[in-house]
């Protein structure tokens, strides 16, 4: 079968008039010749253009032309044009440059149009010239926003046969363009998917060819109709220069098919050949027709949010300057305090000296000496307490002071007195001992506890082979050899280390390797290349034979019960896959440091960060299942490793072991030690993430942030409605505040306020909510009687017209544009229950960073008072995360999902507790509640409702407590967003003394 397809020239079509007015001959001069011969206005062009511009416009040159030229410069470029095309109709020039104004032509019909020609009132000069133009040439401005703009204005003013052409696309990968090179809204990405529109009819799915283009025209202020894109025949690139031509809508489809041949019955089920029109299918549910206008849109709102939040911060920055030249004034008023001060110190001085010199003083000078001996006899007692809790005996303690006397005299012996009262007062009062000393306390292995250790080993049903995965390259020897004898140093005896070398070009290594070769528990690879941690890692696994797989960098250390608590933790739930345990650091002495006590799995926080990471521990079948590590993903080959995994197994089969088990070396050339010593992890660990979500179908995309990483979910094209709860009673200037903040403010714009006044009596409280009950975004809902914030707001939930309800206490106060955005965005994600917000005191330390169970007896707010640039414990006052309740001062929720648990407790948690009780319920019925740093507001707490101190409010807390440990139990003191090994005393993530976990039988 043959097929014929039209060939068409590009010539100017019947909406013109006659085009054949003379024939080219050979002496018609070419571009390259005129060029060569001009000597008028000056003019420039690249050679590779004049060449493609001979090709493109040589077979035009004898019809009737007019012509748009976008950037004139000197004007030369016309005066050539004038003379290439004999038949010239119209030749408009346009340029922004003032000097172009003194630009004149003998030919009549060159025109110049001073001006941008992007603007409407230039456009309609030019268009005065001239209405249609075969041909347009835009090499103006070279800005990624004017070069998309001017094609959509002007490529509709091309006669369908003619030409758009732009020069100089190369500009689209530079940065002072507005472009790079996969910049995504530049005119080179542009372009390419302009060409894309001509095949509109292949498709296959119902979207326009506007559509397409919807993020550059969003991103540039431009727009286009349908019918022009209709109108694009080709887009062709010749290095940086494009040609789009234009022809009527029936010249840019297939068309028929014309068929040239005899027909055989060969092969039957072909499709006949007499079939006419093009095949067309439904790509309506193919991922590839759809992601990609998804993803741009979802661009299109992360470009717009971050336009807006670099608004606010631009206002904030004002702000700080003003805040900074207050603070300079009241330094120079400091100076000049302390030159006051100075010149009082020194009359002071005189004043002194005059007064020892005086009579008076030197007479008393026995009464002072009595006073001072008095004061001595009222430390005797502080001492003696003193030397009894050194326990040295007093022997011992008087020949120390005999020693001292002799050495330093009386003054020696009175600052050894000082130091030994400063100690004991400092063993008094610090109730929470560093991590050295809690180390030391509760988390160190002596003969007795390594004998109970045995014992608990004896009593496991099973133990199940681990094989430690180990890469290396150039390790420091005596760091390997120390990682190497803490694998060999367990207490559990089930296992195997499996080593890769990667190609050392220190022979040492080698050297540490080959004397552990009596082992047979080891095991060891030597790659003939260098391939990266990736490929050293898989070459290590295909040494692995255990059923479980843990890993181990090659300067890190295992602690002595490490394998035993993993093996543990496998018995205890044989249904796991995925294990992980706590973390600290070793610093150059070998010192433990900065652990990180983690929660238990927390999806959202380990998309802010790689919280699985040391120890984790791998089912090998699993590991096998997703390829191992992906050769691409080094330095976030771990994390990478872990989003596979967790795409195979559900929730309740990753397993948290709250110890510290592994040692993480803190050196230069490691993370743990400088956070910026490898940059590509963090490019790494962006891009796993980013291809997590695609296979997951998650609508969004993830970006590294300061201290971690962000994810940035879509919102759905319709935005659904919010209704905005605000309970109410009197206090004016705080609910102005509030709702003023609100509306100008909040960049998500489908919202509706519904105020509950409870019982409201200020004149211009009534005024004002009479005022709003007018509007057309806001409701009042009047109910008189006892405050009951439950009941309040399960009233005002009944009353919602929002898809999704936001509790908004009336004493907050918005912060930043998008914190509506943020919480929708999240609230809408499958299995998510309550999101709430940040929360900052006026004073910029932190009221609300999610809650933690347990703290106080009942509940309290994590990490509450950290200041504002504070990044909290290992990030986490910073970062989106999974918490087991968030304060109703700010909390956003399916109106479905609020009704379906019940609401708020109305009878027995009426004002405190009911956002915990209610997150609890949420919780237990399989969704996770959400904190997100991302949506600020202040919060001036609790400013309507007066003091708790009254004898009533206090019986009714005490109850309200009691309720919550009745109904919740041993839930308060086992909080899976926090960690046993963190106080339940303070708010701050201290460590616990002691940690609330079970030890060996």
């Amino acid at each position: 079968m043959l097929s014929l397809a039209q060939s068409r020239e590009p010539e100017l079509l019947d909406e013109r008039p006659a085009r054949q007015s003379r024939s080219a001959t050979p002496a018609d001069p070419t571009l390259w010749e005129l060029y060569e011969s001009h000597r008028g206005k000056v003019s420039d062009k690249w050679m590779l253009y004049l060449s493609e511009y001979e090709r493109l416009l040589a077979p035009r040159r004898p019809s009737v032309m007019r012509m748009l030229e976008i950037g004139v410069q000197n004007g030369g470029s016309l005066e050539i044009w004038a003379r290439y095309f004999p038949e010239l109709r119209r030749l408009v020039g346009c340029d922004i440059n003032a000097d172009c104004a003194r630009l004149s032509f003998e030919d009549a019909r060159v025109s110049v149009v001073l001006g941008d020609a992007n603007t409407d009132a230039v456009a309609k000069r030019i268009t005065a010239h001239c209405e249609r133009f075969d041909l347009v040439i835009d090499d103006g401005s070279h800005l990624s926003g004017d070069i998309v703009r001017s094609f959509c204005r002007y490529f509709d003013h091309v006669t369908d046969g003619g030409l758009y052409i732009v020069e100089d696309l190369h500009c689209s990968y530079w940065h002072s363009h507005e472009g790079g090179l996969f910049h995504p809204t530049s005119p080179m990405a542009f372009f390419k998917r302009l060409a894309d529109v001509p095949n509109h009819e292949h498709w296959g799915v119902s979207r326009t060819r506007r559509d397409s283009l919807h993020l550059f025209l969003q991103a540039h202020g431009a727009d286009i109709d349908e019918a022009v894109l209709s109108r694009v025949h080709s887009v062709e690139f010749i290095n940086s220069m494009c040609v789009i031509r234009k022809d009527a809508p029936s010249a840019n489809v297939l068309g028929q098919r014309f068929i040239a041949g005899r027909e055989e019955p060969v092969v039957t089920g072909l499709v006949p050949l007499h079939l006419k029109e093009p095949i067309r299918t439904d790509e309506q549910f193919n991922p590839w027709a759809r992601t990609k206008v998804e993803r741009e849109k979802t661009l299109a709102s992360a470009l717009e949010a971050c336009e807006q939040r670099c608004a606010t911060l631009c206002e904030q920055l004002a702000q700080r300057e003003c805040e900074l030249a207050q603070v300079s004034a009241t330094s120079d008023r400091a100076l000049k305090t302390l030159d006051i001060t100075r010149a009082q110190l020194a009359e002071a001085d005189t004043q002194r000296h005059a007064l020892l010199q005086s009579t008076s003083w030197r007479v008393t000078v026995p009464l002072r000496w009595l006073g001072r001996q008095a004061r001595r006899a009222r430390r005797v007692p502080r001492l003696l307490s003193a030397v009894a809790a050194q326990r040295r005996g007093a022997v011992q303690t008087v020949r120390s002071a005999a020693r001292i006397y002799r050495e330093s005299g009386f003054g020696g012996v009175a600052r050894a007195a000082a130091a030994l009262e400063a100690r004991a007062a400092q063993a008094t009062t610090n109730d929470a001992p560093p991590y050295a000393r809690w180390v030391e306390r509760y988390d160190s292995i002596d003969e007795r506890k390594r004998a109970d250790l045995r014992r608990h080993l004896a009593q496991l049903p099973r133990q199940p082979l681990i094989s430690v995965v180990m890469p290396t390259y150039n390790a420091n020897p005596a760091w390997l050899r120390a990682a190497i004898e803490s694998v060999r140093g367990q207490i559990y005896p089930n296992w195997e280390l499996c080593v890769a070398d990667d190609a050392s070009t220190d022979h040492r290594v080698r050297k540490v390797l080959d004397s552990y070769a009596h082992d047979v528990r080891i095991k060891v690879i030597y790659r003939p290349e260098n391939g990266h941690i990736s490929a050293a890692s898989n070459s290590a696994l295909t040494l692995a034979e255990g059923e479980w797989i843990a890993l181990l960098d090659h300067d890190d250390l295992l602690k002595e019960d490490a394998l035993l608590w993993m093996a543990d933790a496998i018995v205890r739930a044989p249904e796991a896959r995925l294990f992980y345990s706590d973390e600290d650091k070793l610093d150059a002495s070998g010192e433990r440091f900065d652990p990180y006590f983690k929660p238990d799995w927390n999806p959202d926080l380990f998309y802010s960060q790689n919280m699985f990471s040391h120890l984790g521990l791998y089912h090998a079948e699993l590991v096998r299942q997703v390829g191992g590590f992906q050769v691409g993903m080094e330095g976030a080959q771990d994390y990478d490793l872990v989003l596979r995994c967790i795409e195979h197994v559900a929730p309740e089969q990753i397993r948290h072991v709250p110890r510290v088990l592994y040692h993480w070396r803190a050196h230069a050339e490691s993370a743990a030690g400088n956070v910026d010593a490898k940059p590509y992890a963090q490019l790494a660990g962006e891009r796993a993430l980013n291809e997590h979500f695609q296979r997951r179908g998650i609508q969004g995309f993830i970006a590294h942030s300061d201290n971690g990483y962000r994810a940035h979910y879509a919102l759905p094209e319709v935005r659904p409605l919010v209704t905005l709860i605000i309970p109410t009673r009197n206090g004016l200037s705080l609910l102005r505040r509030c709702i003023g903040s609100i509306r100008t403010r909040t960049d998500y714009l489908n919202f509706e306020i519904l105020v509950i006044d409870n019982g409201s009596d200020e004149p211009e409280v009534l005024d004002y909510l009479d005022e709003l009950s007018s509007q057309r975004d806001a409701r009042v809902l009047r109910i008189d009687g006892p405050f009951n914030y439950s009941a309040l707001n399960n009233r005002a939930v009944a009353h919602a017209k929002g898809e999704l309800v936001a509790l908004l206490n009336n004493d907050t106060e918005v912060i930043s544009p998008d914190w509506l955005s943020e919480m929708v965005s999240i609230a809408l994600q499958p299995g998510v229950g309550a999101v709430g917000a940040r929360l900052w005191y006026a004073d910029d330390t932190l009221q609300h960073g999610g809650v933690v169970l347990g703290i106080g007896g009942v509940a309290g707010h994590s990490h509450k008072r950290l200041h504002r640039q504070g990044l909290g414990y290992f990030g986490r006052g910073s970062l989106i995360q999974t918490f087991s309740a968030v304060t109703a001062a700010c909390l956003v929720v399916r109106r479905s999902t609020y009704q379906a648990v019940g609401g708020l407790d109305e009878i027995n948690l009426k004002v405190a507790f009911n956002d915990v009780d209610f997150c609890l319920r949420l919780r237990a019925a399989g969704l996770r509640n959400v904190w997100t740093p991302y949506a600020e507001l202040y919060h001036h707490e609790s400013a309507t409702r007066g003091s708790d101190e009254a004898p009533e409010k206090q019986q009714r807390f005490a109850a309200e407590v009691h309720y919550m440990l009745d109904r919740w139990g041993d839930e308060l003191h086992c909080d899976p967003a926090y960690n046993p090994n963190l106080t339940l005393t303070t708010e701050d993530f201290a460590l616990a003394s002691p940690p609330r976990l079970s030890t060996p039988a």
